[in-house]
Parts: structure tokens; sequence; C-alpha cells
């Protein structure tokens, strides 16, 4: 370069012109030189570079457990692991082939000390990775919780889905090189479980399980762990019991042996034995001697169970709470706050944190319990090995079961939020979670009334906990586990002494989560029930759930396609809401508005949807300067709404504008991200979509060059955009498929479309035959949502050539509309316009002379 800038200025200061060539020359040499260098930068995998260091405030710091002090040995299989997980030797990656995490699975027998070892190679190789995280994998909802408190960590933003912020995650390591996940005590694997690991990325994941059966859909490469050998048991034992090296006598080392063959080198039975040992201050031929039958895991725990239960019941009764939590982070601030809903024994103890601490550290020094955190700090957690819950439980008689049960269930009430639709309080809801299902999967039932619903004291406990977490998961958009919880709730209810407004109340959101399910059977079903249950009762309470129960009526006989049906059940609810002065408290009957404009909009009546949509933001509660956010989102649908409706006149620069501030707004409030932004975003990409199309038809017609230029630029302008908007809902709305797969039909209808408009014709087919399939699986074969995929997919036969074929379903989707919708609505202009055109195909001009003006006539009807 030093060179080439001499001889140009040379060159310009005696205007030789051999100077000028070589200065050329020497321009061609670099660029050609840079440009090798930049082709092989493209081509260099991220292995060729160091990894992405994560300096200060970039990533979170390691959130490992300590490693155990009597750790030893296991150098064998630590060396397998890094062999696994360590960074192999490669060539050059291809230019678009993403790297995949390298994944290691431990596995081995309850106690072989698989968490110890893991534990132990993420501290030794801190300094080889950017980043390292710890996730406790014991139930799906506790993975679920340590990953979206990780993504948090990480700086995710949060989001209603959380499959979506599990997304936003993913995409994060895909960007960052060096990571390490362990996932702690994965109990069995199946696909449905995938979206839990990264898919991508170029980091290591090391997996512990008991299970060597069933991973075979993942590329892991498996490590046994299995009991300890002779020489490294007895370095533990020498260890667990304190003895110097030095001091370790022949003696000593024989009954280590005996010991160690009796327990079969299993580590989590010598730790256990070891700790009692010392507690007891005996011998090791003493304890072997006392050991039941002779010596076993489960002999060594009921040992150890046996002398706490004679020092201190409290403790015990700790242990029995705890073995129907799960099995890691039970907080401290958890139990002695809440404790007065615990057995009078154990809340006696927790009221003297001094006296609490001392039988804490009984039941850590008889290796029963593990602590973690600090107490001053209010972080002080316990845990309790999933072996030793097993052992506590089963030893328990059906009534100390029944009282554990119900004292857990209660413990865990008290502490789940009350507002659980509340942004603040998703943390404390999911780091609940975990325990929310042990105490369900642990319940204990009895046989009469005080054994049903979770505690004598408080019968409703767990219907109030279910509805709870219910409501949460809702609220975080996963419908399927939300009517699981809500199902849960209306069975006890119904065998309960509960209010007929419970009742009601539980019928109703089993209704809802069907409903957003596309289980409409079902959702009336029980939407009728829970009306049934408000007949005759006149108080606020009953009114307001009456309304919603009318509200959900109203869109569930939107779906079916009886317009007046849900008219009247809407109108219902308004009824009740004129009538009432607490009406002016919340955004219900401004909703309510909004959903009659829904009905009048899917019924084709537009000029009266926007009438009601107009009235609904009239409804909204007037709050001055402190508007709640919740009241401008809903000014948001009402925006979206409105552009719908302009789309569906044809005004394409309205509805653009409408969708756009739309969009705005929402990204502004909820993150692009978030499922109503997206459901936006997916209006806004189709009106981009239609604009492009008609651009490109106008350059057909006009006959000046220069315009023409300018509106096929525009065109390519407009369906580049619309596909930058499209391609993240889809992602979005592909991710949560399983549960929403109507939705992610709706997506796919539009993004047909586009790429027909791209050129894209055997793609854009198969996406509008899958959406098509969707709906006819959801709603059947006459619905009107299968009659809209065949709309969009007619003009894509037509342009594969098969005229015949794009006439046929076209003509389906025409008689779809007219039975379910009538003969004038909005949806039959593009059917009679794509037919039209096929129709002409085939020389029938007169024909498709009266489908189109048959379009004409619903156009100027608009």
């Amino acid at each position: 370069m030093a060179a080439f800038l001499s001889v140009a200025v040379k060159a310009a200061d005696t205007g030789e012109p051999l100077l000028w060539v070589l200065a050329a020359g020497a321009a061609v040499v670099i660029g050609l030189t840079g440009g090798v260098a930049a082709h092989v930068a493209a081509r260099r995998t991220p292995d060729d570079s160091p990894p992405k260091a994560v300096g200060p405030g970039q990533g979170p710091p390691n959130n490992l457990p300590m490693l155990s002090m009597y750790f030893t040995g296991r150098g064998a299989e630590k060396e397998r692991i890094v062999t696994v997980l360590k960074r192999p030797a490669r060539g050059w990656r291809q230019k678009d082939e993403r790297p995949v995490p390298r994944l290691c699975l431990l596995y081995g027998a309850t106690g072989a000390g698989k968490s110890q070892l893991a534990v132990s190679y993420a501290h030794g190789e801190l300094s080889r990775h950017t980043l390292t995280w710890w996730l406790n994998a014991s139930r799906p909802d506790t993975l679920r919780t340590e990953l979206l408190e990780f993504a948090q960590y990480v700086g995710i933003p949060d989001q209603e889905s959380k499959n979506v912020v599990l997304m936003n995650l993913w995409s994060r390591l895909r960007e960052q090189r060096g990571w390490l996940l362990v996932y702690d005590g994965w109990p069995t694997y199946d696909d449905s479980m995938r979206s839990l690991l990264p898919s991508e990325g170029d980091g290591e994941v090391l997996i512990t399980t008991q299970q060597h059966q069933g991973w075979t859909g993942l590329p892991s490469t498996p490590v046994e762990l299995r009991a300890f050998p002779e020489q490294e048991g007895v370095e533990f034992l020498r260890r667990r019991f304190g003895i110097a090296a030095e001091q370790l006598t022949d003696e000593d080392r024989g009954a280590l042996t005996e010991l160690g063959h009796q327990l079969g080198w299993l580590p989590l039975a010598l730790d256990q034995a070891a700790a009692y040992i010392a507690q007891a201050e005996i011998t090791v031929a003493e304890y072997l001697r006392d050991l039941p039958g002779g010596a076993s895991v489960e002999g060594t725990f009921r040992l150890s169970i046996a002398r706490v239960s004679e020092a201190s019941p409290a403790a015990v009764d700790l242990l029995r709470l705890c073995a129907f939590l799960a099995s890691e982070d039970v907080q401290r601030t958890t139990l002695t706050q809440h404790r007065s809903v615990l057995p009078a024994r154990l809340r006696a103890v927790m009221a003297d944190p001094v006296t609490f601490t001392r039988e804490v550290l009984l039941l850590v020094d008889h290796s029963l319990l593990t602590r973690s955190g600090d107490w001053r700090k209010g972080s002080a957690a316990y845990g309790m090995h999933p072996r030793v819950q097993t052992l506590i439980h089963d030893g328990l008689s059906l009534a100390e079961r029944l009282e554990w049960s119900q004292a857990a269930v209660r413990l865990v009430e008290a502490c789940f939020p009350a507002t659980p639709d509340l942004l603040a309080s998703r943390l404390m809801c999911e780091r609940l979670m975990p325990h929310v299902e042990a105490v369900i999967d642990k319940l204990a039932w009895g046989d009469d009334a005080d054994g049903g619903l979770g505690a004598s004291q408080d019968p409703e406990a767990l219907a109030r906990l279910l509805h709870r977490v219910g409501t949460y998961q809702e609220h975080r958009c996963d419908w399927v586990r939300a009517l699981n919880f809500f199902e849960q709730e209306a069975e006890l209810r119904e065998f309960g002494d509960d209010h007929e407004l419970a009742r009601a109340g539980a019928r109703y959101a089993v209704a809802r989560q069907h409903y957003l399910l596309a289980g409409l059977e079902d959702a009336e079903r029980e939407c009728r029930r829970a009306l049934e249950l408000c007949e005759g009762h006149e108080d606020e309470a009953f009114l307001r759930l009456r309304a919603q129960c009318q509200r959900q009526l109203g869109g569930i006989m939107r779906e079916y396609n009886r317009f007046p049906e849900a008219l009247e059940a809407v109108q219902t609810a308004v009824k009740i809401y004129e009538g009432q002065t607490w009406r002016e408290e919340s955004l219900d009957w401004a909703v309510a508005e909004q959903e009659i404009g829904l009905v009048h909009r899917n019924a084709g009546q537009l000029a009266q949807a926007v009438v009601h949509y107009v009235r609904a933001e009239e409804r909204i509660p007037s709050r001055g300067n402190q508007e709640p956010p919740e009241y401008t989102l809903f000014r948001a649908m009402l925006q979206r709404d409105l552009g719908i409706v302009a789309q569906d006149r044809g005004q394409l620069q309205s509805a653009e504008e409408s969708l756009t501030t739309a969009l705005e707004m929402f990204g502004a409030h909820r993150g692009p991200e978030d499922f109503e932004t997206a459901q936006v975003a997916k209006f806004l990409a189709d009106v981009l979509r239609r604009r492009g199309e008609q651009h490109r038809e106008e350059a057909r017609r006009t006959l000046q060059p220069v315009r023409r230029l300018d509106l096929l630029r525009r065109a390519r302008s407009e369906l580049a955009r619309a596909d930058a908007i499209l391609g993240p809902v889809v992602e979005l709305h592909s991710k949560r498929s399983e549960a929403e797969e109507h939705k992610y039909a709706a997506c796919l209808n539009k993004l047909g479309s586009l790429r027909l408009a791209q050129g894209r014709i055997s793609e854009a087919r198969r996406t509008l035959e899958q959406a098509e399939e969707i709906y006819r699986r959801s709603y059947g074969e006459r619905h009107y949502y299968r009659a809209k995929s065949l709309t969009r997919l007619g003009p894509v036969l037509r342009a594969e050539g098969r005229g015949t074929d794009a006439e046929r379903v076209l003509r389906d989707a025409g008689d779809i509309f007219r039975t379910a919708l009538g003969c004038d609505h909005p949806v039959l202009m593009a059917v009679y316009e794509h037919l039209a055109a096929c129709v002409a195909d085939r020389g029938a001009q007169a024909e498709a002379g009266r489908l189109r003006a048959e379009a004409d006539r619903i156009r100027r009807s608009l």
C-alpha cells in the first residue's frame, strides 16, 4: 500500500504515463490481495479464530455448585469427558454450515457421583469457556425455569411466550463461542424436549442422567460412571473421615475397604455412612454391626434418620416437608416467611432463627440435606437428593403422607403470587413452578374429604394454587399447560364444597383455553356449564363472570360462522356492563365493543365493524396522563383492527399506515418478538405484499419505460420489506405450532402468497397446501378458514400451468364462502377475480366478464 501511494504521488508530480501505469498495476495487485484475504476470512471457520471473550458486564459469572471437599479420583472418566467435549480438529467449514454443540452424556446409577464429576469438570475447564452455566434438569418445569433465569442473566428481554425467550436464548448462543451448559439430572429424553437444548452454536453440552437408553435422537457421546474403584473409594473415605494420608494404618485401610465392599463402593452410600459414623463417634465395625439386614444404601439412610429423630423430631419434620417439594432450591425465606401454614412443631422451630439454623446444620452434618447461598443475604436455599426424598416418602404412614403433603401444598400456595398475570410476578412464579409440579405429583389422597383438596385446615388451598398456576401459564401463552391446571382445578371444585362462583370460574378458565387451542366444541360445552352456574345470581362477582362467559361464547360462535348468535352473546355482555357502576374500572366494556366489531368484520359488515371499533375507543376509561400500559396497548389493537378493515376494503395505503402505527406501539411496549406484535406484523407484511403486486401490475400496463422501471423497483422494495417482516413471524409461530397450529396456518397463508409474488412458485404451493391441511384437520372441510387457503392456492396452481386444478379449488372456495358467509362477503372478491383469470385462459371470456362484474359489485358495496 505504501509503495502504491509513493508511485501515485510521483506520477502526479511528474505527469509520466509510465508511472501512472505502474501505480494502476500496484492498485490491481493490492485489490486482488485484499479480495483473496476477504475470501479466506469468509471461508474461515470459527475454529480458526480465538473465541469471543466475555468481558466485565458482558456475561454472567458461572453459577456452578461448590465441589465437595471430599471429591477424589474419577480421573479416567473426566479425561473421557474432555476428549468428547474439547474442540475437534477440523478443516474449513462450508460457508453456510453452522456449528453444532458438542454433547456428552454422563450416565450412571443413582448415587454414583455424576453431579460431582460434572462440577469438577466444569470448574477445571473454566479458563477454556467464555460462559459456564449449571441447569437443574430433574423436571421439565424446573429446566424451563432454569433456562428462563439463564436468559435473564445474559440479557434476553422477557416476553409473554416462554418459547420466544428460549428461541432468543438459542440465537444468542449461536452468536457466542466457547460456552458450556451442564444439564444435571435429566431423567429421560424424548423429542418433545428437544426445544430445551441448543441445536446450533460453537459450545458444549454436558448432561448427567441415570438413563443410557432413549438418547438416540441426539448426537451425543456417552460416558458411563460406575461405583468407585477400590483405591479411589478408600481415598474418598480417608478424606471423609479426616485421616491424614501418612496416618492411615493397615488396620484403618482394612476397615475402610470392608465398609466400601459392603456398600458396593457407591459414593452416595459411602458419604452417608461416613457422616453417620462421624456424628455417632463409633467405629466402622460398630456401624456395620448396627445395619439391619446387612449393609445397603437404604440401611445407611434409615440409620441416619433414626439418629436425627432421637436428637430432634423437628429436624425430621423438615425432612418430611422437603420430601414433598422439589429436590433443589427450597428457599429459607420461603419457609420462614410462610411458616404459619406449617404444622405447629416445625412452625415453632422456624420462629427462632438460631434454633432453625441448628436443626439445618444437624441435617447437613448427616448428609441428609444440602445447603447453598448465604442466609445473611437472604439467598440461603436447601436441597435433598432425590433418593433421600424417595426413602423418606416411602417410610411415612398414610396419615403422615397426608399431613406433610397438605403442608407442602399450603406452603407453595402461600408463596405463589396472588397476581400471576402481572409482569412483576413472573420471576417468582417461574421459580416456584418446580415446587408446584412436585406437590402435585406427590400429592397424597385420603379416603375422606380432608385428604382431597390439599389440607384439612384449608381444603381449597390446592384448587387456589391450580388456578393461579393456570393463570400464569395462560399469560405466558402456554395454553396446553394452562388447560391441564385449570382442568384439575375444575375437577377438584366439583367434589368439594366450593361456592358456585369458584366452580363457574374454573369452568370458564377451561373454556378459554380450549378456545385458544381451537377446541371449539369443548370450549362451548364448558362455557355453557359456567353460564348455568351463574344463573340466578345478581351480585357483582357473578355478573362480571357472566359477562366474560357471554363474550367467550360470542367468540366461539364467531369461529363457527354463527354470526347472529355471536352478536347476541356479546351484546348481552354489553347490556350487563351498561347497568353497572363498576364498568368504569376496567377495559371490559371497551373490549366487548371491540369484539362486536370483530364479529361484524368476519361477517363482511365492514362499516358496522368500524363503528364499534370507534365506540370501543370511546369506552376506554379516562386516566389522564397516567394511562396504564394496557390501555395504550388496547388502542394499538384498535389501530390494528382498523388497518385490517382498510385492507379488506382494498385501501392499502390507509391499511399500511394504521398497521405501522400499531406495530410501533406494540414494539415499544411489548418487544418485537411478542405474540401480539407478531400478529400485527403478519397483517402488515400481507399489505406490503399486495402493494408490491399492485406496483408490478401497474408496470405491466404502463407504456413509459422510466415509470415502468420505477414501479418495478418499488415492487421489489415492498416485497423485500414484506419478507423481512414476515420471516421472524413465521419462525415464531413455527416454534409454537404444536399447540397453536391454526395460528401457524394463518402465517403460512400469507407466506405462500408472498412466495408466489417473489416467483418461488413450488415453495408457495407447498406452503399453502400445508396451511389448507391444517385448517381441514382443525376446523373441517367446509370451514371458511380452509377456503382462505384455497383462494390463495388457486393463483399458484395457475402459475404452474395447472389451470383446471386452479379453477377447481377456486370454485370450491367460492362455494364454502357463499355457504358460510353469504353471497356478498368481501372475501369473494379475490375468488371471483382469480377465477375470472382462469376461465379467461380457456377462452370463456363471457363467463370471465360475469365473474369480474360480481367482484366489482361487492367492491362498490364496501
